[in-house]
């Protein structure tokens, strides 16, 4: 009988027998340091206290793996660019569920999409210009009505201002 081995990586088992596949203690400081500002390999080695090639080949890894897909990234100010973020919870029937997610996902306005259990099935949160959120969130019923769906409930919380913006996991 053969044993199977597990790693435990963000909570989840992972089946395997080496720990390549599993990410550590440096990965995470890696992806935090990544998530926060560009850096060359051997600023992120001294960010870190490993050498520049070490850096080189975890970033590898995380990438193989899917955990990163892009190293640059630019965060704009989204006060200077007059734009309010509006955060939408919506219900739907069931069975029209995946259809409102997969019509969400195309819009370039949406910028987070969660399916939930709790107060919403759907949890999204869409960027716009700050005099028109009202015209967003009516489009946006009116979009999803002319594709024959229909939102059993739906809140929405408009930004006064950027407290703040981190997209780093850690």
């Amino acid at each position: 009988m053969t044993e199977s081995h597990f790693y435990i990586s963000f909570g989840k088992l992972i089946p395997g027998d080496s720990m390549k596949d599993v990410i550590d203690d440096l990965d995470r400081k890696i992806v935090r340091h990544i998530c926060n500002g560009i850096y060359s390999y051997d600023e992120l080695g001294r960010l870190c206290n490993v050498g520049r090639n070490t850096v080189y080949r975890r970033v590898d890894k995380l990438e193989k793996m899917g955990i990163i897909t892009r190293r640059i990234i630019a965060v704009p100010n989204f006060e200077k660019l007059n734009l309010s973020a509006v955060i939408i919870g919506m219900d739907v029937n069931p069975g029209d569920l995946d259809r409102t997610s997969d019509f969400l996902k195309r819009q370039p306005q949406v910028k987070f999409l969660w399916k939930t259990y709790g107060t919403h099935d759907l949890v999204f949160t869409i960027i716009c210009d700050k005099g028109d959120v009202g015209t967003c969130i009516y489009n946006l019923k009116k979009a999803l009505e002319k594709l024959g769906i229909q939102s059993t409930k739906i809140d929405a919380s408009t930004s006064i201002s950027w407290e703040k913006i981190d997209l780093s996991p850690y």
